[in-house]
């Protein structure tokens, strides 16, 4: 069963902030991630925790095992081009959240993808200022990817 997780960290002015993910409870303090984090970093779809339980709520502790997932956060500067963007994401073979009021989304990498081929697209759009994105948790495998 999915419960929610809450991971306290600091955005990108240094301030404390939280985000709830959901987690599959897997064995004693064990959960795995099971949704794509929008704004938390260093951390991505699948990857492995323990929480501490304060006041009936689990709280993240620290990443056991990476997923080698990447999480892909994007923001839209023009919103015209959010389903054609979304589109050529999925045909990528990755997966997406949506915040369409804020003109987020949060991209999942999976292992099996070659993230060159996601960010060369990713830095088009970018150079064609249609968005700007953030690699918030960048994998050893796609790290690998983009340096070779």
């Amino acid at each position: 069963m999915d419960k929610k997780v809450i991971l306290t960290y600091y955005d990108i002015e240094g301030n404390t902030a939280v985000e709830t993910l959901w987690a599959e409870f897997k064995e004693d303090i064990k959960y795995q991630i099971k949704n794509i984090p929008f704004f938390a970093p260093n951390i991505a779809f699948n990857d492995i925790i323990t929480v501490e339980e304060e006041n009936g709520n689990l709280h993240f502790d620290e990443i056991i095992n990476t997923s080698e997932h990447s999480t892909i956060q994007i923001v839209f500067f023009n919103e015209k081009e959010i389903d054609k963007v979304i589109k050529d994401i999925e045909l990528l073979n990755c997966s997406w959240e949506g915040m369409y009021n804020q003109k987020l989304l949060a991209i999942d990498v999976p292992p099996n993808v070659n993230y060159s081929i996601v960010k060369e697209y990713l830095t088009t759009q970018f150079n064609s200022n249609i968005i700007d994105f953030k690699e918030s948790c960048l994998s050893e495998i796609h790290y690998k990817q983009v340096i070779a």
